[in-house]
C-alpha cells in the first residue's frame, strides 16, 4: 500500500488493504516459479484483485479482521474463486485507491475477468501443489519472504510478521 502523498509504502490498515497484500504475496511466488505471465503488470493487480476478493469473503465470513486473512484455508479460495468468482468481485469493497479501478475494468470486460480469474485459481492450485496438509496463507510465509527478496522488493517489518 502507499500512503498516496509520497507513493511510500505503507502497513495495510483495513481488511480489503490485507487481503490485496496477500493475493500479491501469492502471486508473486507463482510468477516467480515458472508463471512468468502471472507477473506482468496488468494481469497481476486484476488478478490480486479477483483474488483479494475471495480472501476478503473468507475473512467476512470466518470474522476475521486485517492480518488475520492470512489463516485463509487455500482450498477454501481455490473453491469460491471457481464457484462464485464474480459475485465476490461485484461485492468486494475495492475503493478507487486500491483495487477500484482493476475491479472495474474486469466487470466492464468478460474476457479480461475470465483471464485473472483462471490465473487466481492456478496461483492457488500451484501453492496447494507446492505444499502439503491444510495450507493457510500464513502457512506460505517462507516462500513469500523469498520471493520478495528475490523480486528485489522490501518487505516492511509489520507485513513481514503478518504474513
Amino acid at each position: 500500500m502507499s500512503d498516496g502523498m509520497t507513493g511510500a509504502l505503507r502497513p495495510p490498515r483495513t481488511t480489503w488493504e490485507y487481503a490485496v497484500s496477500a493475493a500479491d504475496r501469492l502471486l508473486l511466488w507463482h510468477a516467480e516459479n515458472g508463471h512468468q505471465d502471472a507477473g506482468e503488470e496488468s494481469l497481476r493487480l486484476q488478478t490480486a484483485v479477483v483474488l483479494a476478493a475471495a480472501i476478503h469473503r473468507w475473512a467476512s465470513d470466518a470474522q476475521q479482521d486485517g492480518p488475520a486473512v492470512a489463516s485463509a484455508p487455500l482450498t477454501v479460495l481455490a473453491e469460491l474463486l471457481r464457484e462464485h468468482a464474480l459475485q465476490l468481485l461485484q461485492e468486494c469493497p475495492a475503493p478507487a485507491d486500491c483495487g477500484g479501478e482493476e475491479r472495474a475494468r474486469l466487470l466492464d470486460s468478460d474476457e479480461a475477468f475470465e483471464h485473472a480469474r483462471r490465473t487466481a485459481v492456478a496461483t492457488v492450485q500451484h501453492h496447494l501443489d507446492d505444499a502439503t496438509g491444510i495450507i493457510t496463507i500464513a502457512d506460505r510465509r517462507r516462500v513469500f519472504h523469498a520471493a520478495t527478496v528475490r523480486a528485489g522488493l522490501g518487505l516492511l517489518a509489520d507485513e513481514a510478521e503478518d504474513y
